[in-house]
C-alpha cells in the first residue's frame, strides 16, 4: 500500500469508528445497558436519571383515574359531566403524589433488589443481553421498548431523547400500569 493511501485511509477509518461510536451510544439500547450496569452497582440516584419519574407518574396516574372512571356509570346529564370532570381533577391530585412516590420505590426497590433476588423490574445486564433482550420500535422521536421480564411477563415502555444524558424512560404501557395497580392498589387519601 502506498503513502498516500495509508495518509487517506487511516484517517478515514478513524472517522467512521468515531462516527460508529457516537451513533451507538445516542441509542435506547446503549441507555438500556448503561442502566442495567447502574443497576448491578446498585446506585439509586444514578439509575433515577434513567427515568422520567414525574411524566411516568402523571401518566400511570392518568390511566388509573380513567380506568375507575370508566367503571362507573355514564352521565346523563351535563351537570353529572362536569361533576364527573371535576372529580377525575381532584381525583388526579389527590394521588398523584401517591403515585409518583411509588414510582420511586419501586425503582429504588429494583436497584437495590439487582442481582440479588427477583426486584419489581429486572432488566438485563451486558452489551449482547440488552441487544438480544428489547425490541425497540422508533415511534417519531421516542422509542417503545419491549422484553420479557422473568417475574412480570411483558413489559413494554417508551423512551423518550432527554438533553444531555440521552434516552429516559418516560412511560409504561396502560396494560402494564393495570397489572401493577391492581397487584397493588394506591389508596387515595
Amino acid at each position: 500500500m502506498s503513502k498516500r493511501a495509508w495518509a487517506w485511509g487511516v484517517p478515514a477509518v478513524l472517522v467512521l469508528a468515531a462516527l460508529g461510536w457516537l451513533y451507538a451510544t445516542s441509542t435506547p439500547r446503549y441507555a438500556l445497558y448503561r442502566l442495567g450496569v447502574v443497576m448491578q452497582r446498585h446506585d439509586v440516584g444514578a439509575a433515577e436519571g434513567y427515568f422520567d419519574v414525574e411524566g411516568i407518574a402523571d401518566r400511570a396516574t392518568e390511566v388509573i383515574v380513567a380506568d375507575y372512571l370508566a367503571r362507573q356509570p355514564t352521565p346523563t346529564t351535563t351537570a353529572e359531566s362536569f361533576g364527573r370532570q371535576i372529580a377525575a381533577r381532584m381525583a388526579t391530585r389527590r394521588m398523584r403524589p401517591q403515585v409518583l412516590a411509588r414510582v420511586r420505590a419501586e425503582i429504588r426497590r429494583s436497584v437495590e433488589r439487582a442481582g440479588l433476588k427477583r426486584a419489581a423490574l429486572v432488566l438485563p445486564v451486558g452489551a449482547l443481553a440488552v441487544f438480544r433482550a428489547f425490541a425497540i420500535s422508533r415511534e417519531g422521536p421516542d422509542a417503545w421498548v419491549t422484553y420479557q421480564d422473568p417475574a412480570q411477563g411483558p413489559v413494554r415502555f417508551r423512551m423518550s431523547r432527554q438533553p444531555g444524558p440521552g434516552w429516559r424512560i418516560s412511560e409504561f404501557d396502560p396494560e402494564w400500569v393495570r397489572r401493577r395497580a391492581q397487584e397493588e392498589p394506591t389508596r387515595v387519601r
